[in-house]
């Protein structure tokens, strides 16, 4: 399994991918308008595992390894597993640091923790190719990721952080006629409806954690345009 093949599936936050949303939603697709929302800096800071992961992989594209693992970690601290899973081939690889086949397989165990197949298989296919002293150490190395990489843990992180940065979007938001003006890429300030900006399956965590859930058990295949940011009278 090569990670350029999961390329469409950070697509998320970069506007190249469609995927299923969370399952109790009436609208169970992410749209033109979620990826509009997805795409602005004020929804990235907010949710820190897609931000990091974005950040990783432009680092990780761009052939600077060492700036990639400190973004991936950083996103694994939110539980993200694409950069978990990352983490892992990067270890395995040797991309940035020596090559550790027991450090990628631990990575690999704890991207496959929720049971997305294309991690379980990672790790599958790394634990074939351990051998035996490797495999002993797989677990030694994994044993100190736990109490900071599990999902256990991540899940409080993100779900305090997410309940922090909804607070503070409302309270400082800056709106017009039920719209909600956030800065976009460039810094440009993009409008977009507050319906969709604060929509649930964003900010409620435990619909959050299902709606990636949904996203990973069935990977993204399509693309979308995000389209063109809109400009604030006064703010140029």
């Amino acid at each position: 399994m090569r990670i350029h093949g999961w390329v469409v599936y950070a697509g998320l936050l970069c506007g190249m991918a469609t995927a299923v949303a969370h399952a109790g939603n009436d609208d169970a697709s992410i749209d033109r308008d979620d990826q509009q929302v997805m795409s602005t800096i004020a929804f990235l800071d907010a949710h820190p595992d897609l931000k990091y992961r974005r950040e990783g992989w432009l680092a990780f594209e761009a052939g600077d390894y060492e700036a990639a693992i400190g973004h991936l970690t950083k996103a694994a601290r939110f539980g993200d597993k694409m950069s978990q899973a990352m983490l892992a081939e990067m270890a395995w690889k040797g991309q940035g640091q020596t090559v550790d086949r027991p450090l990628g397989y631990a990575w690999a165990d704890l991207a496959a923790e929720r049971g997305y197949r294309q991690f379980v298989a990672l790790r599958e296919h790394y634990w074939g190719q351990l051998t035996p002293q490797e495999r002993e150490r797989a677990i030694e190395v994994g044993q100190p990721l736990l109490p900071l990489y599990s999902q256990e843990v991540t899940q409080v992180t993100m779900s305090k952080h997410l309940r922090k940065a909804r607070r503070y979007m409302i309270a400082g938001r800056v709106s017009r006629g039920g719209d909600v003006y956030v800065p976009g890429v460039g810094g440009l300030w993009t409008k977009i409806r507050g319906h969709d900006f604060y929509a649930e399956k964003f900010w409620n965590p435990e619909w959050y954690q299902e709606w990636n859930d949904q996203v990973w058990m069935d990977p993204p295949k399509e693309n979308v345009d995000v389209g063109e940011p809109a400009t604030v009278p006064g703010r140029e």
